[in-house]
Order: C-alpha cells, then sequence, then structure tokens
C-alpha cells in the first residue's frame, strides 16, 4: 500500500516559491562581511578576494573613529579623514590625511574610500586580495607615520554582481 500525496497548486504556494527562487539567486550573488582596520598597520590583508564582474559596497560602522595623530585628534576622526590634503610619500597623496584607502592586490589600483561607497572589479584585478589603510606618511618623512596611529575601524563590506 502506498500513499498518494495530491499537491494543489495555488496563487499563494506560486508566490512563496517564487519569492525563495529569488532570495536564493540573491543570496548566490551575494557576499558580506566585517573587517577591522587597524590605523597602525601599512596596508592590512583582508581575506576579501576581487573577482571579474563584481562590485564592491563598503561603509564604515558609525562610531568608530581611528586617528593619524593622537596629539591633534584625541578624539580620533572618521574614515573620510582630516580636512588636510596628503602629499606624496603618503598612500594617496591629495586625498585628505586619515582618509580609509583601499587596494587591490600587492601592487594594484588604489582608490580612496572614506565612510562609504562602492567600486566596481576591473578584470586586471580577478583573483586579488583587498588591502585597506589609513592615509597617512608611509616612511615617516613628515612625523611618526603609522608608529603613532590609533584605533580600529569596522568596515562592512558588501560584494555582488555588477549592476
Amino acid at each position: 500500500m502506498y500513499l498518494k500525496i495530491k499537491l494543489r497548486w495555488n496563487s499563494f504556494s506560486i508566490i512563496v516559491l517564487c519569492v525563495l527562487v529569488f532570495l536564493l539567486s540573491v543570496l548566490k550573488n551575494l557576499r558580506a562581511e566585517t573587517t577591522v582596520v587597524h590605523a597602525n598597520i601599512v596596508w592590512e590583508m583582508t581575506d576579501i578576494v576581487a573577482q571579474c564582474g563584481m562590485s564592491f559596497k563598503w561603509e564604515v560602522r558609525k562610531n568608530t573613529l581611528w586617528s593619524c595623530n593622537p596629539q591633534l585628534f584625541p578624539e580620533g576622526h572618521t574614515a573620510d579623514g582630516t580636512p588636510v590634503p596628503a602629499l606624496k610619500d603618503y598612500v594617496l597623496p591629495g586625498q585628505p590625511i586619515g582618509k580609509l584607502i583601499g587596494r587591490f592586490g600587492d601592487c594594484g589600483r588604489i582608490f580612496p574610500m572614506g565612510t562609504s561607497g562602492s567600486i566596481n572589479v576591473l578584470p586586471s584585478e580577478d583573483g586579488e586580495f583587498l588591502y585597506l589603510s589609513m592615509n597617512d606618511d608611509i616612511i615617516g618623512l613628515y612625523g611618526k607615520g603609522f608608529k603613532d596611529n590609533e584605533g580600529t575601524l569596522m568596515v562592512n563590506i558588501t560584494q555582488s554582481k555588477e549592476e
């Protein structure tokens, strides 16, 4: 003896199935991660790997501050940095000192990040790790460089298919 089960497809069942299929396809193409960036480390490697055809979106958690100079900014500053443009020998000259900066790979494209934004991955960056850093004096030419930096940022990074 076997049991015969009848399936009834009504509008509600079809809608639920469609929503589940949609959610699964979105989750398959979306990866999110929170990473900690230390102010005193030049080019901190994340475990996020760039993939061609993907884009990154980031947002620094509110109330996370760091400081490129604790004597001048004892309370710290945001990932947007200070209102002073960086000179040569900084991570990214011309951008604000203390700003969050990103890079794909060991010697790849360097880009300003700040508290939020997005960027598309180029074909040449496929398979490269994402590195993060504060925009500060790399070799200590204008002061103590990274040696006197304090604080950490919590950065939420979402990777998804380019739109």
